[in-house]
C-alpha cells in the first residue's frame, strides 16, 4: 500500500476549512435567535395596563382593585369549609353602606364560621350567610345564602370594604356608645328594645345601667311579655360595638350583639334587628 502524506494533509484542511464555515453559521443563527428572544421580552416589558384591560377590566369602584389574574366577581355556590373561615378581626363588626343600609358581620355561635347580615336603609335583610376563603382565587367570599352565589370582596387603600355586586362599606369606629366601655355602665343601652321596632313586637329585650338584661316574648305572638331568658353583658374587645350577652340561665348560652348608631342592635345568630323606643 502506497503511502501519501500530501493527501493526508489536504484532506485534514479540507476538513478544517468546513468546521470554520459550520461554526461561522451556527454563530449567526445564535445571533438571530437571541436578537428574537430579546425582541419579544422587551415587547411582553413594554405592554402598557391599558393592553391588560382588554382582556381584564374588573376593578374596584374606585379603581383601586387592579384584578390582573381574572379572579372572578362571583360565582355559585361554595362549599363551606371551616378550616378557611375568614379572619373575623378583619369584617367583625357594623359597616354602614353607601346606600344607608348596614352590614354586620359576627362568629356563629359554634365558633366554626363568620357570619354576616346585610340589611337596607329600611332595615329588611337583604343578604346572609358565611364569609370564607377561597385559596384557589386567593380572595376572602361572602357567599350568600338567599341566592346561592359568592361574592369577592377586597378592601381599598382608604380601609373600605367592597363586596362585589353586595355594596361598598365603612367599618363604625370612632366613639360609638359604649365602644371603650370598661366601668360596667351601659345606660347608653337601658331601656326597652323591640324586634322590628314594633312596641306589639313578640320579642323582646331590656336593659338596664348595670348592664343586666331579659329576653320577653310574648306567648303566641300576641300574649303578654314572659321573661325566657335573662344575664349579664360584656364587651366584645374585638370589635367596635359588639357585645356578649351571657345567660345566667342557661349554661353555656352567650348572644351576641351589635349595636349601631344608638338605637339599633342586631342580636344573635341571625341578627334579628331591634329597636329602642323611648
Amino acid at each position: 500500500m502506497r503511502y501519501w502524506p500530501w493527501r493526508n494533509r489536504n484532506i485534514d484542511t479540507v476538513y478544517l476549512k468546513k468546521e470554520k464555515m459550520m461554526m461561522k453559521h451556527l454563530k449567526k443563527y445564535l445571533s438571530l435567535a437571541l436578537a428574537l428572544v430579546l425582541c419579544l421580552s422587551l415587547a411582553a416589558c413594554g405592554k402598557s395596563s391599558e393592553d391588560y384591560d382588554e382582556s381584564n377590566e374588573d376593578y374596584g369602584d374606585d379603581g383601586s382593585d387592579y384584578n390582573l389574574y381574572g379572579v372572578p366577581d362571583s360565582f355559585e355556590g361554595l362549599v363551606k369549609d371551616s378550616e378557611q373561615m375568614a379572619n373575623l378581626y378583619l369584617y367583625g363588626g357594623a359597616w354602614t353602606g353607601e346606600d344607608g343600609g348596614t352590614l354586620v358581620a359576627a362568629n356563629n355561635d359554634e365558633g366554626d364560621e363568620v357570619r354576616f347580615a346585610l340589611y337596607d336603609a329600611d332595615e329588611d335583610m337583604t343578604a346572609s350567610g358565611f364569609i370564607q376563603f377561597v385559596p384557589d382565587y386567593d380572595y376572602d367570599y361572602f357567599y350568600n345564602e338567599h341566592d346561592g352565589m359568592a361574592y369577592r370582596s377586597w378592601f381599598d387603600e382608604d380601609g373600605a370594604l367592597h363586596v362585589a355586586e353586595l355594596g361598598t362599606f365603612t367599618q363604625v369606629t370612632g366613639d360609638a356608645p359604649g365602644e371603650n366601655i370598661g366601668d360596667g355602665d351601659y345606660g347608653f343601652l337601658a331601656g326597652v328594645w323591640y324586634q322590628d321596632g314594633d312596641p306589639g313586637a313578640a320579642s323582646i329585650i331590656e336593659f338596664d345601667a348595670s348592664g343586666s338584661w331579659e329576653l320577653l316574648e310574648r306567648p303566641g305572638d300576641d300574649g303578654d311579655p314572659t321573661m325566657v331568658d335573662c344575664g349579664t353583658i360584656e364587651v366584645d374587645q374585638d370589635g367596635a360595638g359588639q357585645y356578649f350577652a351571657i345567660s345566667t340561665i342557661h349554661t353555656d348560652v352567650v348572644y351576641d350583639f351589635i349595636l349601631v348608631g344608638g338605637d339599633v342592635i342586631y342580636w344573635g345568630g341571625e341578627y334579628d334587628y331591634y329597636q329602642k323606643i323611648e
